[in-house]
């Protein structure tokens, strides 16, 4: 973090007021500096050292942006135990001189910027503090699973173990890990998206909160991440599972059973075809094996074959029993060639490192599939193309300014000028973009030089004009929106499987787009199979093809393009999954 509010992590002000800063007006003392965490380092001055004494300084200044994640903070003018004394003029100049020596020593390290503040009783001396930055410029790759299933199936006690590395007790221990909210843990029913992560280092060993304290370490020393996104299992939740199956734009699906099920619910099914129609790979994790009886279990996996034959055809099924050949294993079910299907117990830690062993061979650039090819084709992803950045969340920090987090559709965004390219935000209610800035880059929380296609990154921002930025909205290369191929509009033209044929009686649905929902009308359906255009008298089944004609309510205009995932719903109930076909 660059903000000053979040700097000083120990001076918690008393009700709720401003963090102290070296900076602010009258200040003459701060909290004594801590010496065993935090990424701040209080420095009265630096005098020009020689090479050993460099050295050690430059290993001090190591350790201060490991703590801050690529970022560290010096304080100058001030002692250790936080007393404001100042320094000259020419004791600063120094003291940078001797930081810039020291960052010199390390890798892609450098000053982000210089902050000084004259002493209002000492005319002739300053304080300041001066913010280092480590740019990333390891290339990661990021795999991204949305975790579904049935309430109770176990979804987020497997994904606590996994994220963890702790076996869970029976009573739900495990999933506490996850859970964000009071009511969530009281009830055990997750009702939000949480978001878990893995990595793997170079040498494939697995790194989780059990031998890393954040998220941050484990992206650092990660050269593979695996990151899930928990969803919800009760129906009274389902605008928040759709908007996770086409908002956070996942590489697989993870689909979780309890090996003590009656049967497969109506509710698996419709999974297992939305994957299939949207060209997801999909894997199948088994929990609870410590709690079903063998009859039972048999039953359930004759139930489960059956039904990939139905709703997913044409892909392979394989038990997996061992951590050997799962290389070639990640390999096909991200050509959609095979379905895996893991065998597990959080209680007794049984499965994990099959399942672990698969994950961390699994790329992206394998995958394939009608929805894949469409929106993942070299002709898309390459890193020449245009820019394309897909909002999911927006926010504020007062001294950085309007960040954005989401994920890159297209090409590569770097720090600075992005060579000449002119990048725009959009669109508004009126389907308008205007010029933005880039100022800073953080990929996987990581401060990073570039963000590539199709990794997560959360980017600073400067639009040129007063805008109001909404999750939905893109940051875009303009020589993208100057080819003359429509992408803003109110209407469109989707092909879609249907999940429950009574959508056809319905005038509007809601309609999940990325990480936003609408209202649109329904202008017209046709029926693949007979042609037919009059949505009262069609046969359509569950599973049948259709195309259909949809504009949004507001009449607010949105970025759109072929091949855009979409899935529909009527209150409490999915009635279409499949993607946009033409904007009209």
């Amino acid at each position: 973090m660059t903000t000053r509010d979040t700097i000083y992590s120990a001076d918690l002000a008393c009700g709720g007021k401003q963090l102290l800063s070296v900076l602010d007006e009258g200040v003459t003392q701060l909290p004594p500096e801590s010496d065993g965490s935090g990424n701040v380092e209080y420095k009265t001055k630096l005098d020009p050292e020689n090479g050993a004494r460099t050295t050690h300084l430059a290993t001090q200044l190591k350790w201060r942006l490991a703590e801050g994640n690529g970022h560290a903070v010096y304080v100058l003018g001030v002692h250790d135990d936080g007393e404001v004394v100042g320094i000259s003029d020419v004791e600063l100049q120094l003291t940078i001189q001797t930081i810039e020596n020291m960052a010199r020593q390390l890798d892609n390290v450098h000053i982000s910027s210089i902050d000084r503040r004259r002493l209002e009783d000492q005319e002739d001396q300053v304080v300041a503090e001066v913010h280092i930055t480590q740019r990333n410029t390891v290339r990661r790759t990021e795999l991204r699973v949305t975790v579904l299933g049935d309430h109770g199936a176990g979804k987020s006690t497997i994904l606590g173990c996994l994220t963890y590395g702790e076996a869970d007790d029976g009573r739900g221990k495990a999933r506490l890990n996850l859970l964000r909210h009071r009511h969530e843990v009281e009830s055990g029913r997750t009702s939000s998206i949480t978001l878990g992560t893995i990595g793997f280092d170079a040498e494939g060993l697995v790194l989780s909160y059990a031998n890393n304290r954040s998220a941050e370490h484990i992206f650092q020393q990660s050269r593979h991440v695996v990151t899930f996104v928990d969803t919800c299992g009760y129906a009274k939740h389902l605008k928040t599972t759709a908007s996770a199956i086409v908002g956070h734009s996942p590489h697989v699906f993870c689909l979780v059973l309890a090996a003590d099920m009656a049967t497969i619910t109506g509710t698996t099914r419709e999974y297992l075809r939305i994957a299939a129609v949207l060209g997801m790979p999909l894997m199948i994790v088994v929990t609870k094996m410590d709690a079903a009886l063998k009859p039972q279990f048999a039953a359930m996996m004759h139930e489960l074959l059956g039904a990939l034959d139905a709703m997913v055809p044409g892909r392979g099924k394989c038990i997996v029993t061992s951590e050997t050949d799962c290389d070639s294993l990640a390999e096909d079910m991200m050509r959609l060639a095979v379905v895996p299907i893991f065998t597990t117990s959080a209680v007794r830690s049984v499965g994990f490192g099959e399942l672990t062993a698969v994950l961390a061979k699994s790329r992206h650039s394998c995958s394939g599939g009608a929805l894949a090819t469409a929106t993942t084709s070299d002709n898309v992803k390459t890193h020449k193309n245009p820019f394309e950045f897909h909002i999911e969340h927006a926010f504020s920090i007062d001294t950085v300014g309007k960040v954005v987090t989401g994920w890159v559709k297209a090409g590569t965004i770097e720090v600075g000028p992005n060579s000449g390219h002119q990048l725009l935000i959009g669109p508004n209610s009126l389907g308008e973009f205007d010029n933005v800035d880039v100022t800073s880059i953080h990929a996987l929380r990581i401060p990073s030089e570039f963000a590539q296609a199709d990794s997560s990154a959360a980017l600073a921002i400067q639009p040129r004009k007063s805008t109001t930025v909404r999750k939905g909205m893109v940051i875009i290369d303009a020589e993208s929106l100057n080819k003359g191929i429509k992408r803003v509009s109110a209407e469109f033209v989707a092909r879609i499987a249907v999940l429950d044929p009574d959508f056809k009686a319905l005038n509007s649905v809601i309609v999940h787009i990325r990480s936003t929902y609408r209202l649109a009308r329904i202008l017209d359906i046709t029926d693949e199979t007979t042609g037919d255009r009059d949505k009262q008298q069609h046969g359509l089944t569950s599973g049948s093809w259709a195309t259909v004609r949809l504009r949004f309510e507001d009449g607010v205009c949105d970025f759109l393009y072929a091949g855009m995932p979409i899935i529909a719903r009527d209150g409490q109930r999915l009635t279409f999954v499949g993607y946009v076909a033409v904007v009209v």
